[in-house]
């Protein structure tokens, strides 16, 4: 007893050991091939670009090769393909069956002092049985159930298009941003080695102590450091970038400067009417509503009776049948006369459930209206900072000019000078970061609008 049962463990933990191994190996194939496959499918498909890709571009891209987009259009096809089975509730339903039969022995039936044969040796039979629902109201709203569902799924695929056109555009922009950035840190690289060189001819000639000169130093320690961590950044942005258009994140990619986005004109008012007119979301509740309607109509119908009509074909070689073949037919009536409360409180949850419906867009309606809000006063603020940004940066370039005119002079001290040019450069980054937030704060107006582009043909060859 004791080996059998060794044994049977034995062929658990084995078999154990083998499943664990099966995925195993599926993840060590994943692993390495999926990195290669996507590598490649990314050069392919930027290899078709002759140019720097536009915005447009991407949210192409992100169209023909997301991911999440792809999970969307999936969901929206199982939607139909569950429209399409609903409709089958109003088609008849044919089967046939086919039997054959051997007696062994032969039924035979006493007739007078000897056996009559009941029937042949063998005997086949043919039987089409034919079945359609003649009144069946539940029939009508389930479909419409599932018509609806198959319009949400569409509303559902069209708003992830958006999010991912918006989710696209913010990093288009913010590539392009870092990229400035990264420019202009360099550039600031350079003027403080320069700088710092020139200090530390200052100090060789007696002009400067060390302490000061070593000032120049240390900035060119600070901007390198900047210059090496935007640069990851940037790194870091792009792969972002290609990542939501379902590329590798490691693609080396030339983004094409693009013209700044326009706010969104109209006052709150005109805007908040907008969004409720035509937010995916709210177009999704809609349905909701609706769907939940048909839930109500058929729990009604629990109470109606059903009727069916029946027909069967039926074909036989039995010889010792008058006729071979004949038809049979009828009418079928099915009605619960007594099902406890059940169909009662179905009927109950189902117009709960239809409020609760009414109450979630009502909920969903006041929360775009706020969303818009908060969008149109992040747009504002977004617009002062950047006038305030950009009104520091002159008046602080303007300053950097005048002190460095007077420092050439001998008028300013070196320190004096390192202190306004930091103050100069962060002025400069402050700039672009504000010009950034602008853009970004316009792009989530326009999708809390529902106005968002997702409509982009393809212009890989325009221009080229």
């Amino acid at each position: 007893m004791m080996r059998k049962t060794f044994l049977v463990w034995t062929c658990i933990l084995l078999a154990s050991g083998c499943h664990s191994s099966k995925y195993t190996d599926i993840r060590q194939e994943h692993a390495q091939n999926f990195p290669k496959e996507l590598k490649e499918r990314s050069q392919s498909v930027l290899a078709e670009f002759k140019r720097p890709l536009t915005l447009k571009d991407c949210v192409h891209l992100s169209m023909e090769n997301g991911f999440a987009l792809k999970n969307a259009e999936i969901q929206q096809r199982i939607a139909g393909l569950d429209r399409n089975i609903s409709l089958a509730n109003f088609l008849p339903a044919v089967s046939l069956d086919v039997k054959n039969i051997a007696w062994d022995p032969n039924p035979l039936i006493k007739f007078g002092g000897a056996g009559v044969a009941m029937h042949d040796k063998d005997v086949q039979e043919v039987t089409w049985n034919i079945k359609m629902a003649i009144f069946n109201p539940a029939t009508w709203f389930l479909h419409g159930m599932y018509r609806r569902g198959y319009e949400i799924a569409g509303l559902a695929n069209e708003y992830t298009r958006q999010a991912v056109a918006f989710q696209v555009t913010a990093l288009f922009y913010q590539c392009l941003t870092m990229e400035q950035m990264e420019k202009l840190l360099e550039k600031q690289l350079a003027a403080a080695e320069v700088q710092a060189g020139e200090l530390s001819a200052w100090r060789d000639e007696g002009l400067l102590t060390d302490w000061q000169a070593e000032q120049g130093r240390v900035m060119v320690l600070s901007k390198t450091a900047e210059a090496h961590r935007m640069k990851r950044a940037v790194s870091q942005a792009f792969a972002d970038l290609l990542a939501a258009m379902g590329l590798a994140p490691d693609t080396p990619l030339t983004l094409q400067t693009e013209t700044p986005l326009q706010a969104p004109e109209g006052t709150l008012e005109e805007l908040m009417t907008e969004a409720l007119l035509h937010h995916p979301k709210l177009a999704i509740a809609d349905r909701k509503i609706d769907i939940e309607k048909e839930k109500v109509r058929i729990a009604i119908t629990r109470f109606l009776p059903s009727l069916a009509g029946m027909a069967s074909y039926i074909d036989t070689s039995d010889s010792h049948q008058i006729y071979s073949n004949y038809w049979m037919g009828g009418l079928a009536g099915t009605v619960s006369v007594f099902n406890g409360f059940a169909d009662v409180n179905q009927y109950k949850a189902a117009r709960k459930q239809q409020e609760a419906a009414f109450i979630q867009r009502e909920q969903a309606s006041l929360t775009l209206m706020v969303q818009v809000m908060r969008a149109y006063d992040q747009v504002q603020s977004a617009r002062e900072m950047l006038d305030v940004a950009d009104a520091v940066k002159k008046v602080a370039e303007s300053r950097l000019n005048e002190i460095r005119d007077r420092h050439a002079q001998g008028l300013v001290q070196a320190g004096e000078l390192l202190n306004l040019t930091a103050e100069t450069d962060k002025a400069r980054v402050q700039a672009l970061q504000a010009k950034f937030q602008y853009q970004i704060s316009i792009a989530a107006l326009t999708q809390v609008l529902g106005r968002t582009d997702i409509n982009f043909k393809d212009s890989k060859h325009a221009n080229s």
